[in-house]
């Protein structure tokens, strides 16, 4: 007995019409998602490297790291809105400790050292700098950054990281390194617990000068968010940038972080803030923050010494507003001069300058230091 074929039955040709366009609208939508982020990342342009995707979380909201947090006094709402809206406009997502101020901390609380000299802003921000690497030691963050409220950055900031991660990934795992390209980095293994790589205990990122080293270095020429060399500028005004012998727009990562200046902005692994927080707050207390910082990077303070990358120019500076410098600082002795325009030292691209045309969507930046004609 044959079976008799089957016939099924068609579907109306409406049917079939709207399914058509409906394919085809969300063809033509991921090509639109997919030029809109195309022209995005030109505005922005991230390392070309072949890498991993653990590079791509530098991205996200917190940078690549677990947790951000920023030290403040809570009175200085000027600068808490301020960094507010500059890491809101980033895209970039942070918590506030608190400062302290330096005639709440008591006496008995202080380490062993010769810290009479010290004034009260410098025991306050020590503190206040403790408080935030013990914050990150007790919640047990993988790694953190921690910055001081009037930070700033390039707009372009989130690529730049990715430069630095992959520069010192390189550097890292090539020992011998003397000088390494930034354009023809090795092919090292990728880091595997964070995109910063997996042995280090503090970046130092942000900061008002370091030296350079000589050996253990990656260099970044043609780096359109460096200054010409003319503008470059440390803590000391008016000493010569040790990027002068290098071509202009040249960015240098560096192993080892050499006599930097400021902890404005610094990473810290969660295996350096335990060690940090051991040395600092319960052994010795002689110097203002940073310099202990610095001494306990180098290991002249008779500790061993830690991993600390840097790189130079700095990824973030001091923002500084027009009107009186006595706000400038609650560490530093009121300063009756009176500044003109505001600024951000050795950034371009600023994110506090630039900040109300990002607010509005416009993206021609202003540039803090456009080049020589």
């Amino acid at each position: 007995m044959s079976s008799s074929p089957i016939h099924m039955k068609q579907p109306p040709w409406r049917y079939v019409a709207a399914t058509v366009a409906f394919f085809g609208l969300v063809v033509v939508f991921l090509a639109t998602q997919h030029s809109s982020s195309s022209e995005s990342q030109d505005v922005f342009p991230a390392a070309t490297h072949a890498g991993t995707d653990i590079f791509d979380d530098i991205f996200n909201t917190t940078l690549g790291f677990e947790k951000i947090l920023a030290v403040s006094l809570p009175e200085r709402t000027d600068r808490r809105d301020g960094l507010i809206i500059a890491s809101a406009v980033s895209n970039i997502e942070f918590g506030f400790v608190d400062g302290v101020h330096g005639d709440t901390v008591m006496d008995k609380t202080l380490p062993p050292g010769e810290h009479g000299h010290l004034a009260n802003s410098s025991i306050g921000s020590w503190r206040g700098h403790l408080n935030a690497v013990a914050e990150v030691v007790h919640k047990n963050y993988t790694s953190a950054l921690i910055m001081e409220d009037d930070a700033d950055w390039d707009v372009r900031l989130k690529p730049l990281l990715r430069d630095f991660a992959l520069s010192y990934n390189a550097i890292a795992r090539v020992p011998d390194a003397i000088t390494l390209d930034f354009d023809g980095l090795p092919s090292v293994q990728p880091p595997s617990a964070s995109p910063y790589g997996d042995d280090w205990d503090l970046l130092w990122l942000g900061h008002c000068g370091m030296h350079l080293p000589t050996r253990g270095l990656a260099i970044h020429h043609n780096d359109v968010s460096v200054p010409e060399t003319q503008h470059l500028r440390s803590w000391d005004i008016g000493e010569v940038t040790p990027l002068a012998t290098y071509p202009p727009h040249t960015r240098v990562v560096m192993r080892q972080a050499t006599m930097p200046v400021c902890s404005l902005v610094y990473a810290i692994s969660q295996r350096g803030a335990r060690k940090l927080l051991y040395s600092l707050s319960l052994q010795k207390l002689d110097s203002p923050y940073d310099v202990m910082l610095r001494a306990w990077c180098e290991g002249s303070d008779g500790t061993e010494a830690h991993v600390c990358p840097g790189v130079l120019p700095q990824l973030f500076d001091h923002y500084r507003r027009a009107g009186s410098k006595t706000v400038d600082s609650d560490i530093s002795e009121p300063n009756p001069e009176v500044r003109e325009k505001e600024e951000t030292l050795n950034i371009r691209w600023s994110v506090r300058l630039n900040m109300e045309k990002m607010l509005m969507g416009v993206t021609n930046y202003d540039d803090q230091y456009p080049d020589t004609p």
